[in-house]
């Protein structure tokens, strides 16, 4: 049964060690990211650069166990830095890293063999290798079920035949020292079995600096967050190790959900950031912007609006925080919490902070009005970074309010 708010013993207050976290991240956005977030929206500033700097910090593999390099830290210390990585880059390329190298290592982490483990996950964790997600194909993405990708077992090597789409970080993966890879959906049975063919594997497409085979890349031309690359994956029979699948073959579905759902909490998370920082933004405009003789803040139309927004602000960080308190309590072996909470409260989460994202976007560039229009002004870049979330990426708006109203109301739904 899903736990409601009035279920749960409350407390609002983060821990010495989570507020002192917040803090650390917070000074590494203000030193190392605030200053370039422009130039890397801009293309005049690599990723690259910062990976080296989030490994030392220990923000890469965040939740991973010490034994590969990580952190051990809570999926909500997680949420706290997705937050903050999103308040220095509001464009989402730095906080879109980070969500990415949180979830799905952790997933990894959860389902892999031991020697890929501790082949892959250290170096990861160094910031010399990549783990992505690559789901997405051209006849859709939400309907995991129904993936066309083929993986055939050919001379003891999985094969695998197909496209994915909007796949983020394959050429940086190609940059790599190590390489990296992607938890990949694939279909190891009939189309007709929906769910239950469906395996996920660590596709690899560099691996110890040996470029894989059978595979074609190239990178979207994106209107926004535009510093991490996001493009398409073509395989033309490209292999995969036996010891690079996930869990038991036809049985990745779970696997596959369970990344989404952890996956959208920190892009709730990442979302909250960003909007955060427009509505400071907004703020400083609207007590300065001076019409008619009176700061624009003096008219109830935009102060009203402000405070709408800024009490939805709140109400959405609640929710976000309270998905990633559940997962902790799941991962700690609560019996109390199921996959199921899970999975419905990061649907919440994504969907209440990447609305609120856009809505926060459109009204502030409404009051800085038709300067917003400009490059000059960046509220625009951190706008185009949440609608990137909003009009798909890890569940559009529809599919999660899908989720939401199947796991509360019944299979009917439709």
């Amino acid at each position: 049964m899903y736990l409601g708010f009035c279920d749960l013993l409350m407390d609002f207050d983060l821990s010495r060690e989570e507020a002192l976290f917040r803090d650390s991240v917070r000074e590494f956005g203000e030193r190392y990211i605030k200053p370039h977030w422009v130039d890397l929206d801009e293309g005049k500033y690599s990723l690259l650069e910062l990976i080296p700097r989030l490994a030392e910090h220990g923000l890469i593999g965040l939740t991973l166990s010490s034994k590969y390099g990580g952190s051990e830290g809570s999926f909500l210390m997680a949420a706290i830095a997705a937050e903050e990585l999103a308040n220095a880059d509001p464009s989402l390329a730095v906080p879109v890293y980070f969500l990415l190298e949180t979830a799905w290592p952790f997933i990894v982490q959860r389902y892999a063999k031991d020697s890929t483990k501790e082949e892959v996950l250290p170096r990861l964790t160094k910031g010399e290798a990549w783990i992505g997600i690559a789901s997405t194909e051209p006849q859709g993405g939400s309907d995991v079920g129904n993936e066309r990708t083929e993986a055939k077992l050919v001379n003891g090597k999985w094969l695998l035949t197909g496209e994915k789409n909007m796949v983020t970080g394959v050429s940086i993966a190609l940059r790599l020292p190590y390489g990296g890879g992607f938890v990949t959906i694939t279909r190891t049975g009939p189309i007709e079995a929906k769910h239950r063919a469906i395996t996920t594997m660590l596709f690899m497409v560099k691996r110890n600096g040996v470029v894989n085979t059978g595979f074609e890349t190239r990178d979207y031309e994106e209107w926004g967050r535009r510093g991490i690359p996001t493009g398409y994956l073509r395989l033309n029979g490209a292999p995969v190790d036996p010891d690079f699948v996930l869990g038991e073959v036809n049985n990745g579905f779970k696997i596959a959900m369970e990344g989404f759902d952890v996956a959208r909490t920190l892009i709730g998370a990442a979302a909250l950031g960003t909007a955060r920082w427009m509505l400071e933004q907004g703020r400083e405009w609207i007590r300065s912007r001076v019409v008619f003789g009176k700061p624009i803040s003096s008219y109830q139309s935009i102060s009203f609006k402000y405070a709408e927004l800024s009490t939805r602000l709140e109400a959405a960080r609640l929710m976000v925080y309270k998905a990633a308190w559940l997962a902790d309590k799941f991962y700690r072996g609560d019996s109390s919490v199921s996959i199921l909470d899970i999975a419905n409260a990061g649907a919440m989460a994504k969907m209440l902070a990447v609305e609120l994202a856009v809505d926060v976007g459109l009204e502030v560039m409404k009051w800085f009005g038709g300067m917003s229009y400009y490059k000059e002004t960046p509220v625009t870049r951190a706008f185009l970074g949440a609608l990137s979330y909003y009009v798909g990426a890890e569940g559009a708006q529809n599919i999660l309010r899908l989720i939401v109203a199947r796991n509360l109301i019944g299979r009917e739904v439709e």
